[in-house]
């Protein structure tokens, strides 16, 4: 028996007398065929023989195994009812995909594809090795890891042990016969790797340890030349056999040895690593036309997802960064940030956002939802993946909102702004779909100095690399330009400036490649203590800013460490505290320092920033020094206001004569994206002020509103513009 669609029909029947009729029946609830065909038409699914990159991915996480079969249909026929053309499925189901050991169930999944794709909606089918079934776990204990509470007991998700044979058979067994069964599936799109890998970020167990040790061996080769390189002879910590080197954990007095805690980061990032490489290298015998990515908590925060670039076919995060409009406008570039680096960390700029809030909490603007997707799609996104289609009735995330608001199957109140969501995205993203992005501003990003600096966040006290990062590319966000996250791999020559902050750990051949860049006409951004330090974290021996101080005309001769020194110890009183600033160009704004301020020394360069108050008053803060046909400014101190950021991007962007792309008042951040024939420019107005009659340089087409030859835009509170310009 076949249940019809009828106009209106959904409209009368709710979630629960459809689930009640398609029980009686004894079916999933299929529509008929010319019903199928009709949903199908229209939806954003790619044309015949097109790329799957050349539309846009716009759907959600659905957890088919929480729900009886007979309501698969109703959530299928919802998404489609909401303009999706993606699904993402099965990250969590290693259990349901194997119950025991060798015996694979797959009969659920092709059920819940084949309805997906009665509804015009594709899959994306992940790899479920990022929660091991019980009996894994009871077989082998060893395939979860531990932390400093000690090993992980079963339960929760992840934890697991990628340096684990035991884990490493398992997954690739499975993982093979879903590649196997899957591989040549029409309704199947592409594979998502594991889930999040890389988090929680330790690995201590006996097995880890063992192989930390193997790959130290195969990294120094002689226990001589690792303790010439860690100066084992600090604290007798001179070892003479590899077994001796313990992982990096619950130090006695002082702590770790610099170099080994950042071997333990690049031999943890490795494993990880290594255990996508597998996976991805069993998919690629078995697959055909589906493309593999994973999606990253944060792409910076763990594992070296440049290098995971040399595998993937594209990468992916997931944005939880918080609503719009209840907090400061900046902490949106955290969103902006994280996804100029998976653009640039993507093969062909392809990343995807595999997880967004399906929701706003009730005190913030929906519109929040819509700015946030635009922000996505404004950096470069293949697709917009909401987190998720339906909470669970038990579990760890049973309170956590989703699409479906409650278990009725209404869906949450942002309900009109999805559906908006969903028709533009649908309609805009296949036109943009072979648009680049081209930037002529980089900020660097070098792993090695992440994981021997801290990653830190710019609210923090000690905001360590990630936030010096993240607050220079704030900073720079008012030149309204586009940026790129580059490692120091990247081709500079490309760039009219390059922020190169928190550069400690740097070898000989990036120091003359930056120096190349700015003879030839560069802008370059150093900071405190650059060029301090050898790849292994041990110290040069040269001041700041070490190899860099030719090209800069400026060192530093002594360092005030307010972490050191500050009010809270008593190693510095209030008064001191207070008198202690900074000031650019004459401008009278005040700045104050977060954590350093180093007393520089003029060898050539100018100074643009002189400390104000106590002892250090007229010193150089910030220096400029022409070398070659470049500049470099060298920022000898950190800030604790944004606007010091900013005022420094504007002394760059003025070097370099970098124009907006866009005028646009402060608040609204300014990208673009171009192909062969038109550029396309977004203006995301990411506070809640309306701006009237945005006057645009020449006529351009408003793809939103649908309107031709434009010369003025406005924006009311978070709400967007995507303009197209003609390149002809």
């Amino acid at each position: 028996m076949i249940v019809t669609c009828t106009e209106g029909w959904w409209g009368a029947v709710n979630r629960r007398t459809f689930s009640k009729l398609a029980g009686v029946l004894g079916l999933g609830a299929v529509l008929t065929r010319n019903t199928r065909a009709a949903m199908l038409a229209g939806h954003g699914a790619a044309p015949s023989g097109a790329s799957v990159w050349d539309r846009y991915m716009l759907g959600s996480a659905y957890y088919p195994e929480w729900w009886p079969q007979t309501e698969w249909e109703i959530d299928f026929h919802q998404m489609h009812e909401l303009g999706f053309n993606t699904v993402r499925m099965g990250e969590f189901a290693w259990s349901r995909f194997e119950p025991a050991p060798g015996r694979f169930d797959f009969s659920w999944m092709d059920e819940a594809i084949t309805i997906a794709s009665h509804h015009g909606i594709e899959v994306i089918l992940c790899t479920p090795t990022a929660a091991i079934p019980p009996w894994l776990y009871q077989r082998y204990p060893d395939v979860l890891s531990g932390n400093d509470a000690g090993a992980y007991t079963y339960g929760g998700r992840k934890g697991y042990n990628p340096n684990s044979e035991h884990y490493l058979a398992a997954c690739a067994q499975v993982v093979t016969a879903m590649a196997e069964h899957y591989g040549r599936h029409t309704g199947i799109i592409g594979w998502q790797l594991d889930n999040e890998p890389g988090y929680p970020p330790q690995l201590y167990d006996p097995i880890s340890e063992k192989a930390f040790q193997t790959w130290l061996e195969n990294r120094y080769k002689t226990l001589e030349r690792l303790n010439r390189e860690w100066n084992g002879a600090f604290w007798s910590n001179e070892f003479t056999d590899w077994s001796q080197i313990r992982i990096p954990r619950n130090s006695a007095e002082g702590g770790w040895q610099p170099a080994i805690s950042l071997a333990y980061r690049r031999f943890y990032s490795d494993s990880f690593l290594e255990h996508l490489r597998r996976q991805t290298r069993v998919l690629r015998q078995h697959c055909q036309s589906q493309f593999i990515f994973t999606n990253w908590p944060a792409p910076t925060w763990s594992v070296d997802t440049y290098t995971a670039a040399e595998f993937l076919d594209a990468t992916g995060w997931d944005n939880y960064v918080s609503a719009p409009g209840l907090s400061s406008f900046r902490r949106q570039y955290i969103s902006s940030f994280l996804s100029d680096f998976s653009r640039c960390a993507g093969p062909q700029q392809r990343f995807l956002c595999a997880e967004q809030n399906a929701y706003v909490p009730p005190n913030a603007n929906p519109e929040g939802l819509r700015l946030q997707a635009y922000g996505d799609l404004a950096h470069g996104s293949h697709g917009e993946l909401f987190f998720e289609w339906r909470r669970p009735l038990a579990g760890g995330e049973e309170h956590r909102p989703s699409f479906i608001k409650g278990f009725d199957g209404e869906l949450n109140p942002a309900k009109a702004k999805l559906h908006q969501i969903a028709e533009e995205l649908t309609r805009l993203g296949p036109q943009l779909s072979r648009a680049k992005t081209v930037a002529d501003i980089a900020t660097l990003y070098d792993f090695s100095n992440a994981w021997a600096q801290g990653y830190g966040s710019v609210g923090d006290r000690n905001p360590r690399y990630g936030g010096e990062i993240q607050a220079f590319y704030f900073g720079l966000k008012v030149l309204q330009r586009d940026i790129d996250v580059v490692p120091l791999g990247a081709e500079f020559s490309k760039y009219k400036a390059i922020v190169a902050s928190n550069l400690r750990l740097v070898d000989d051949a990036t120091a003359e490649r930056l120096g190349a860049f700015v003879k030839n006409g560069g802008v370059l951004v150093l900071n405190y203590r650059a060029g301090t330090q050898e790849l292994d974290n041990s110290m040069r021996r040269a001041l700041a800013p070490g190899p860099f101080a030719e090209i800069a005309g400026v060192h530093a001769d002594a360092m005030l460490d307010l972490f050191e020194y500050n009010t809270e110890n008593g190693f510095l009183d209030s008064k001191h505290q207070a008198e202690l600033g900074f000031e650019l160009a004459g401008s009278g704004v005040i700045y104050h320092p977060r954590t350093i301020v180093e007393s520089l020394v003029l060898r050539g360069a100018e100074a643009v920033g002189i400390v104000r108050g106590g002892r250090m008053d007229g010193l150089p803060a910030v220096t400029r020094h022409r070398y070659g046909r470049g500049l470099v400014y060298y920022i000898g101190v950190d800030g604790l206001e944004a606007g010091f950021y900013e005022a420094i991007a504007r002394l760059v962007g003025e070097a370099a004569e970098l124009k907006p792309l866009l005028e646009a008042p402060d608040g609204i951040e300014v990208t673009s994206r171009r192909d062969e024939s038109s550029t396309f420019y977004f203006l995301l107005n990411q506070t809640e002020e309306s701006h009237t009659a945005i006057a645009l340089p020449h006529p351009m087409n408003d793809l939103i509103g649908g309107r031709q030859g434009v010369t003025r835009i406005s924006l009311g509170p978070l709400e967007s513009a995507v303009l197209a310009s003609s390149r002809t």
